[in-house]
């Protein structure tokens, strides 16, 4: 009993300091699955505690169906990601700072074709997690995760897309990018009644999360703050929210869930003051799931979840860019970047469906397939603004598995591998002027994980 809560405490410790970077774009920014043996099946489980304490990401009520565990993975994760455009003119009159309306100030001559692609291709994910129960209906738990991120990182000597300064890059404002990391840490409550039957848990939600961008201080003019736009390093706030669940399995063979995550309320970035609304303002949108778990024959388990994910909770994300730029030059302050309905990303509310199945191959092997997908939040008319936050991504195929060793020891293995989607809209600086120019972005993804767990 001693060993168990000295490891769980050492567990617990290393989660407060295992803050390390994210830099998901699956379903919009958030991770298509948490835990190396949710992430083989498609990301689903809540239903399915599939005896891994990091159940408590998906739903914290499946912690009653794990054993006392502390468990260890890493994912080696590779987003390739870039853009493109048609050559086309420049000048709209809804832009021109002489219509009536005000607008954009930009140069009047064509806009080139372009492309270019992101660099940091390559990044480090890590996860922890641990379970103990404290009597047979009541168990606790910690699960530290990244939730999602975003990462470009466009060279200075890209092509332009937009603007004319001669300095270069995507939005010819030197190097160009975005750097969003969030990392959860879930300390977890969860009781069992009714024979095992029915199962609650709670989680608490503490969030590091941390931004950087670069190379667009050309939007300065439509900016509340534009000292705090762009090119000032990351800037780091903690965050605040909520998770509950809840199981239920009215048959052997059926497991019922459903968890539901609260918007998670975080300091804001005063660096970037400037560039998201409401001064700087990111909070965490609220999701939630519900799913099944069937186990259609003794060694085989389906499960299926369907996940919410509203980006329209927070304003910097879901408000629409270039219309409400125009709106900012045309007098409307509370439309400008940094402004209280400031212009954001655009993205919508996504729709998420997840399939799992999992094969107890022999006594040691578990085989794992799944298939995830997602809707993409961000529309044609949006894609300019959105070059250096990609997530367009939609189908994602994994395979896992796990072999244990002895009642101790078990290793897992898990690979996602998301095709590439692309999305053409009309560059705004020359929609209306009968020569278009057409931008294109895209991304494709593959991601590895590996994991161990030793179990008490």
């Amino acid at each position: 009993m001693t060993f168990k809560r000295t490891l769980l405490a050492a567990a617990i410790t290393g989660a407060t300091f295992a803050a390390a970077g994210t830099a998901h774009a699956t379903n919009g920014y958030f991770s298509h699955g948490f835990g190396v043996k949710s992430s083989g099946m498609g990301g689903g489980g809540v239903a399915f505690a599939n005896n891994s304490a990091m159940v408590i990401a998906t739903n914290p009520a499946g912690l009653t169906a794990v054993d006392d565990q502390v468990g260890f993975e890493i994912s080696w994760f590779r987003p390739e990601r870039g853009y493109s455009q048609t050559a086309g003119s420049q000048g709209n009159p809804r832009y021109d700072s002489t219509a009536p309306t005000g607008g954009m100030n930009v140069p009047t001559f064509p806009l080139p074709a372009a492309q270019a692609d992101s660099d940091s291709e390559r990044f480090i994910i890590p996860g922890l997690s641990a379970s103990y129960a404290l009597t047979a209906d009541d168990s606790i738990g910690i699960a530290v995760y990244g939730n999602g991120g975003l990462n470009t990182d466009f060279a200075a000597d890209d092509d332009t897309l937009a603007y004319t300064r001669m300095q270069g890059g995507t939005y010819d404002g030197g190097a160009a990018g975005v750097n969003l990391e969030q990392l959860f840490i879930a300390p977890t409550y969860a009781r069992s009644f009714m024979d095992d039957k029915l199962s609650f848990g709670v989680s608490a939600l503490i969030v590091r999360q941390k931004f950087r961008s670069k190379g667009i201080g050309g939007f300065g003019d439509f900016s509340t703050d534009p000292q705090n736009l762009s090119n000032n390093g990351h800037d780091k706030v903690w965050g605040y929210g909520g998770k509950v669940g809840v199981t239920f399995q009215p048959t052997d063979m059926i497991t019922l869930g459903a968890s539901y995550q609260s918007e998670v309320d975080t300091e804001e970035f005063d660096k970037y003051s400037g560039l998201f609304a409401e001064g700087g303002d990111f909070d965490i949108p609220s999701t939630w799931t519900v799913g099944m778990a069937a186990k259609v024959a003794e060694d085989w388990t389906v499960t299926f979840d369907y996940q919410r994910i509203n980006y329209s909770d927070v304003k910097a994300v879901s408000n629409p860019s270039f219309e409400y730029l125009n709106q900012c030059a045309g007098g409307d302050t509370s439309k400008c970047l940094g402004g209280s309905n400031g212009a954001g990303f655009g993205w919508d509310d996504i729709n998420v469906f997840k399939l799992g199945v999992q094969w107890q191959a022999t006594p040691h092997l578990q085989l794992r397939a799944g298939w995830n997908r997602g809707d993409n939040p961000i529309g044609s008319d949006e894609v300019l603004f959105n070059t250096i936050a990609p997530g367009v991504i939609e189908n994602h195929y994994t395979a896992g598995l796990s072999y244990s060793f002895d009642q101790n020891h078990e290793i897992h293995g898990a690979f996602m591998y998301a095709p590439e989607v692309s999305v053409t809209g009309v560059n705004p600086l020359t929609a209306g002027t009968g020569d278009e120019a057409y931008t294109t972005i895209q991304m494709k993804q593959y991601q590895a994980t590996v994991g161990y767990t030793y179990k008490f």
